[in-house]
């Protein structure tokens, strides 16, 4: 037993002696030396910069690599490189301009890094420089960067934003759409940090991912990335004024601690914007935002094998005015951005992530741990949010919400070296999710006048409830090369949930004391699933891939604490089908990228609130819905300094069964044929961005000029499509100047002050962002 053990010790600590020399020089296509260009060996620690000759070296052991060569200025290029035990090798690396040639761009989705164009799956990846060309400052202003991608504005409310692919979305407690930060899955809408804050790239990846990123990626995945720091210092300074009298502020630092071993980075951003709702109640501004954000990282590599990052982020979010909601689509037209209540509206929230990842790269396997503690707390001042939207003090509720979450995964994988055909990573995960909500509604001296039958108004009901989550999971995909050309890939996952909550509810008529109204309960229930996936993929030559998949996706199950049967206290998982094909190309030298996927998707045992008796509503399994269609990506560079980017989706959205009580005939009733909510069926995103550089200027002084178009076709708010938001579109617009380093620019969005409904349900509407402006002031060191 011992000799193991101390065989497992020497496979992680002992590096390899025999790792050669490569030896590089990277140079302009002018043949000029490009200084301090970042070489980096993907899935690895291994990483160097080049010297005023363009030259650098790196150290690796025997078999295959791919190198990630990037400057400032140039399209980021990758390099692949075999190893033997025989000459060193000698590279010689020409990068393009940037506005020659369309970067190659890293993605993780398959838990490991590799170019995106190779995945064979449909993803779209944003990098740091498309976030800030977008001016991407949250998480609502995704809707339609991605092909069937509708992000749902829910008022102002920093904490609400839900996502929508394909058609799939949460309409309980459970997101449809699982978002990761940093490797991290964020359990529930309001802990998702909404706020970006030094994000390096974005990846959205449609269809379920369950296999690899398990619960609640049924319909796809938004997997966000901070900037990690390294050797070269540096940093940058933004502030941004606006009209509502916003104003934003972000620094941002990363440094070396000790060269090729420490290294920290950090960033800060504080956020305020004024009043855009006016109170007829109060006869001044209703709502306004202010909030900071931090994002902190800690990087160590122990030895040539290891890298440890801790990762620690904050938020804290103070919306005054949040859910200006009226009670009808007429009504928010006929009074624009007005409203007339007592209450203010105030919701608070604090959130704090904090992760630490140790990865291994070694002769034998990867290895990568990732250890995470999420807590936040979400809550309202006073008596919270005005439900009667009026005057009126007749109802309102202030929900405080705490949440505590641990989780752990471990992985291993095939070492990045290995030149088998077969590739494979296996893992397991767990997870213990601690929640607590007290629920007040308040039931004012005006809510006589909506139910006349209360005369013991004012009084106060509070549900206490109190949840404690765990579940754990195993999975592991392998990827064979059966041809030179032919990959095939299985993965599978299984995923165990136990879940309670305990719960009792409080009356209280002041001034008298609390009393019980109901006795506590306790509510318990076991949820599994398992997710299987298949893909074959075919490199017909290098830089064009097709693929066909089938995957399976996990949405979790729950618990109605309102339920009179017992046997529907449990609502079960919702699970989703997807099938795929796809064709991914880059053209002309990297000049075209063009992607086109068609799918088709099931979704089985929809989770829906409703009422089987009219009365008593419940979260029930009682929707099919089936949706099919196509998207396209194209990004080009059809002139120098001139980019497109167009993407385009299409889908056939429509429930095959959906039953719902019916007011009209008093009984359930199948709605089959009906179109699913927040589902436009066609949207459309493009933008033109033109650089000009000033030949010969020592600043390197630029101009540019940019537009984004988007189009958003008809969507429903109810499940019975009777109340809709027309289709309406939206022009945004940038330009500017930069030097080396410095850039003031000058945005709008929603040029036309264009009026929509950007949320509606259950009786409650209200309307998307109206146009606003304004100059940010950019400066780098």
């Amino acid at each position: 037993m011992k000799q193991f053990l101390y065989t497992i010790l020497g496979i992680f600590l002992t590096a390899n002696l025999q790792a050669q020399p490569i030896n590089g020089k990277v140079s302009a296509s002018n043949g000029k030396p490009i200084e301090t260009a970042t070489i980096s060996v993907l899935n690895s620690t291994k990483a160097t910069t080049s010297d005023k000759e363009g030259k650098f070296t790196l150290f690796l052991m025997a078999g295959d690599y791919q190198l990630s060569i990037n400057a400032v200025g140039f399209a980021t290029q990758f390099k692949k490189v075999t190893i033997t035990d025989q000459a060193p090798i000698n590279l010689l690396i020409e990068l393009q301009s940037a506005n020659r040639q369309l970067n190659e761009v890293v993605v993780t989705a398959d838990s490991k890094q590799q170019d995106v164009q190779k995945v064979p799956a449909a993803i779209t990846v944003l990098d740091a420089k498309q976030i800030k060309d977008y001016r991407l400052w949250d998480i609502t202003n995704l809707t339609a960067i991605a092909p069937n991608l509708f992000t749902v504005e829910h008022g102002n409310s920093t904490s609400s934003n839900f996502f929508n692919i394909r058609g799939v979305m949460g309409f309980s407690s459970e997101q449809a759409v699982a978002t990761y930060v940093d490797g991290v899955y964020q359990f529930d809408y309001f802990s998702a940090p909404p706020l970006f804050n030094d994000v390096q790239n974005i990846e959205i990846l449609r269809g379920p991912q369950g296999t690899l990123y398990g619960r609640n990626a049924f319909g796809g995945v938004v997997n966000i990335t901070t900037k990690q720091p390294g050797n070269k210092p540096g940093g940058y300074f933004e502030t941004t004024f606006g009209n509502y009298g916003q104003q934003r502020y972000t620094a941002s630092l990363s440094s070396p601690i000790v060269a090729n071993k420490l290294f920290a980075s950090g960033s800060f951003t504080y956020n305020h914007r004024g009043s855009i709702y006016y109170n007829e109640f109060t006869k001044s501004g209703f709502d306004r935002r202010e909030d900071y954000s931090g994002n902190f990282n800690l990087r160590y590599l122990p030895s040539a094998n290891w890298s440890l990052a801790l990762n620690a982020k904050l938020e804290n979010d103070n919306d005054r005015g949040s859910f200006p909601w009226l009670g009808s689509i007429e009504e928010v037209f006929a009074k624009p951005y007005q409203v007339n209540t007592n209450d203010t509206n105030v919701e608070r929230r604090k959130n704090f992530n904090t992760s630490l990842a140790a990865n291994y790269y070694g002769k034998h396997f990867n290895f990568t741990s990732v250890s995470s503690y999420i807590n936040w707390h979400a809550y309202y001042e006073g008596k919270g949010v005005d439900y009667d939207f009026s005057p009126l003090d007749a109802l309102s509720t202030a929900p405080d919400q705490r949440q505590h979450v641990f989780t752990q995964e471990i992985r291993f994988s095939s070492p990045s070296t290995t030149q088998n055909k077969l590739k494979w990573v296996a893992g397991a995960y767990g997870f213990t999710q601690n929640t607590r909500m007290n629920a007040p509604t308040f039931y004012g001296p005006d809510y006589v006048l909506l139910d006349p039958t209360a005369v013991n108004a004012p009084f106060t009901k509070t549900s206490i409830s109190r949840g404690n989550n765990r579940g754990y999971a195993f999975f592991g995909q392998a990827t064979y090369n059966i041809t030179g050309q032919l990959d095939f890939t299985a993965g599978i996952r299984y995923d165990h949930e136990n879940r309670k909550l305990s719960q009792y509810t409080e009356y209280q008529k002041d001034p008298d004391p609390v009393s019980l109204l109901t006795p506590n309960q306790d509510y318990r229930a076991n949820f599994h699933a398992v997710t299987p996936k298949f893909v074959l993929s075919y490199k017909l030559v290098d830089n064009m891939l097709i693929y066909g998949s089938y995957a399976r996706g996990f949405r979790a199950g729950g618990l109605n604490t309102n339920a009179t049967n017992p046997a529907q206290v449990p609502y079960q998982p919702e699970h989703s089908d997807n099938y795929e094909i796809g064709w991914k190309n880059m053209f002309f030298n990297n000049k075209l990228k063009l992607n086109l996927t068609a799918f088709y998707l099931e979704q089985h045992n929809q989770q829906i609130s409703t009422a089987m008796d009219g009365i008593n509503a419940l979260i029930l399994n009682v929707g099919e819905m089936h949706n099919k269609g196509v998207e396209l990506e194209v990004t080009a560079l059809p002139l120098k300094g001139l980019q497109i980017d167009w993407n385009a989706s299409y889908s056939h959205a429509r429930y095959t069964s959906l039953l719902l009580y019916s007011d009209e005939v008093k009984a359930v009733v199948n709605y089959k044929g009906g179109q699913p909510i927040n589902t436009p069926p066609v949207s459309s995103m493009f933008a033109a961005q033109y650089t000009y550089d000033f030949a010969g200027s020592k600043q390197k002084l630029s101009a540019f000029v940019r537009g984004e178009y988007r189009y958003i076709d008809k969507y429903y708010f109810d499940f019975i499509n009777g109340l809709s938001q027309p289709g309406y579109s939206l022009f945004n617009a940038k330009t500017g100047i930069s030097i080396k380093n410095f850039e003031l620019n000058f945005w709008a969005r929603n040029i036309t002050d264009k009026k929509y409904v950007a949320y509606g349900s259950f009786g409650t509407f209200l309307l998307g962002s109206p146009g606003t402006y304004g100059t940010t002031l950019i400066a780098k060191f």
